[in-house]
């Protein structure tokens, strides 16, 4: 079974990466969706055993597969660890200036940039996690806290005003949102949110 991995050992392997790509006289710009984000960016994940990023042009060059399968390899993750899949899920409403924002820049500390990340809004991330919300499934409490903190986080204590943020970027989805409105109603009753979330978090 693949191994799951904290913030500060994500936040390490993004330093490899980072030097991986100034060895080869690059620099990778990424998009970090789901979980994975949740964790780097807030303060309420904290573990995940994936790195979900934006489409990233194939075939990947040599030094990136490299270095990737060398972290899987060394650290018990993974071969998929960081991967692509999340595509099919994003919205093609949303706008990269707007609608994602500057997360950090690997090596950490470096004058030299490598790796360049960012990361989508809350106001997205709400989107997204309302899109592919799941319920029954292992995974499903992981999803419904998520969504309990975001709503802390952009201060939204009512369920219309959440349908309405997957609107922006999912329409089709909040015109049959009956599941998205159970589980708000849920959490908006319980009060399920964690003391203070907080997001983004810089990439210290």
């Amino acid at each position: 079974m693949a191994a799951f991995f904290d913030r500060e050992q994500l936040l390490d392997a993004l330093d490899e990466i980072g030097r991986a790509a100034i060895e080869a006289k690059t620099r990778l710009e990424i998009a970090v969706y789901g979980g994975s984000a949740l964790m780097l960016a807030g303060n309420f994940r904290f573990a995940t055993e994936d790195l979900d990023v934006a489409e990233i042009e194939k075939p990947w060059p040599e030094w990136l597969s490299r270095v990737i399968a060398d972290l899987a390899r060394r650290k018990g993750w993974s071969e998929n660890w960081f991967n692509d899949a999340v595509m099919f899920h994003l919205s093609p409403l949303a706008k990269p200036h707007s609608d994602l924002v500057p997360y950090g820049t690997f090596p950490r500390l470096s004058a030299v940039v490598g790796l360049s990340i960012c990361i989508p809004t809350a106001r997205y991330m709400l989107a997204l996690k309302l899109k592919a919300l799941r319920i029954a499934e292992t995974k499903g409490a992981d999803d419904i806290s998520d969504v309990a903190n975001l709503l802390a986080v952009l201060g939204i204590k009512e369920v219309e005003p959440a349908i309405e943020v997957l609107a922006e970027f999912f329409p089709r989805t909040a015109q049959d949102a009956d599941k998205q409105r159970f589980v708000l109603k849920r959490i908006l009753s319980k009060g399920m949110s964690a003391n203070a979330p907080s997001y983004p978090r810089r990439g210290d």
